[in-house]
């Protein structure tokens, strides 16, 4: 199968690596002065559980130089319009997948591609990218695969079979509502972004911790007025319910416990990771889509308001948030 995969990212990276050494005809695509930094070399994945490393010769330019069967954007939610417009032309009548950790990517690019033909990918995969084209896979989670649109069930299962072979996959019918777990469960990551430490590190201390569960409560207020939140294969709306509904010191000592057991080595989350790069961070489309959804709903996200204008104030000053300073906007709250 010909593969197209837009994102010169982690997630990008390691779908085409992973693919690539499963056997599939994989090309990368991206950004043109990312794919500078990655050209010439093969794709590396390090596996952190079991120290295997894969590399993979995937070819890398602007433009594919095949019309792909399946076409996947795991760009940065920020680059995929711009993405979805430079690929149009090349696509063909490929199968879209969009791979995502919130709610927006397969709605940019069904502002370019017709509907009928994407296919909604949510993965819980954990990894670190310091180098472009070198990633360090902490954890490769769960993915769950579903139609947000009217994409027929053959286009569905051409995705399915594909992602099968390289990450724990399922079939999900109610995939918006996925969409919404992994938003809310990527609501705590923007407080390694703002305190500038990396999220294991950063979550062992009880106040940052107690400023996660916070997030969370806050989104899980919000969200479970419209939507029933479907369960992850590695997390559930039990669990999520259960943390936030005990006394804060509590589920900040469980909230704790469970960052500590996410990897063997540190984690940047996709806020600190984008920052240390030199990147605007996506904070936009996680807390920011929070305080959209509860705009809509006629309501506010105190919470996730101000993590989103801390993020914003780390990346315009170049300076992180030191923890006692960052605890004094948590408690004027």
């Amino acid at each position: 199968m010909k593969v197209a995969v837009s994102g010169v990212t982690p997630v990008g990276c390691t779908t085409a690596a992973l693919l690539a050494d499963a056997g599939e005809d994989v090309f990368l695509t991206g950004r043109a002065e990312k794919i500078e930094r990655v050209k010439g070399k093969n794709l590396t994945v390090r596996q952190v559980w079991d120290g295997q490393v894969i590399s993979a010769d995937v070819p890398i330019s602007l433009y594919p130089p095949f019309v792909p069967d399946i076409l996947i954007f795991a760009d940065r939610v920020q680059d995929t319009l711009w993405a979805a417009e430079k690929l149009l032309p090349y696509a063909g009548d490929a199968t879209v997948a969009t791979i995502q950790y919130g709610t927006k990517t397969e709605q940019i690019v069904a502002n370019v591609f017709p509907r009928d033909r994407i296919v909604t990918c949510v993965l819980t995969m954990g990894a670190n990218c310091y180098v472009p084209g070198e990633v360090t896979l902490n954890f490769k989670g769960f993915m769950v695969v579903g139609r947000a649109y009217d994409a027929p069930g053959w286009r569905e299962d051409r995705v399915l079979e594909l992602m099968s072979n390289v990450f724990n996959t399922r079939r999900g019918d109610k995939i918006a509502h996925f969409n919404c777990t992994r938003l809310l469960l990527n609501l705590p990551y923007c407080v390694p972004g703002i305190i500038g430490e990396k999220v294991q590190k950063a979550f062992l201390d009880p106040d940052m911790a107690a400023v996660a569960v916070l997030l969370l409560k806050e989104g899980m207020d919000i969200i479970k007025k419209d939507v029933h939140i479907e369960a992850l294969p590695d997390f559930d709306e039990d669990r999520l319910n259960e943390l936030v509904s005990l006394p804060l010191p509590e589920a900040a000592a469980k909230f704790m416990q469970a960052v500590a057991s996410l990897s063997q080595v540190p984690c940047e989350g996709p806020v600190l990771g984008s920052i240390e790069r030199g990147e605007l961070s996506e904070v936009d489309y996680q807390n920011g889509e929070m305080v959209n959804i509860a705009k809509a709903m006629g309501r506010e996200a105190p919470f996730n308001s101000l993590m989103v204008r801390l993020v914003h104030e780390v990346e315009k000053s170049g300076r992180f948030i030191p923890k006692d300073e960052f605890l004094n906007y948590i408690k004027k709250m």
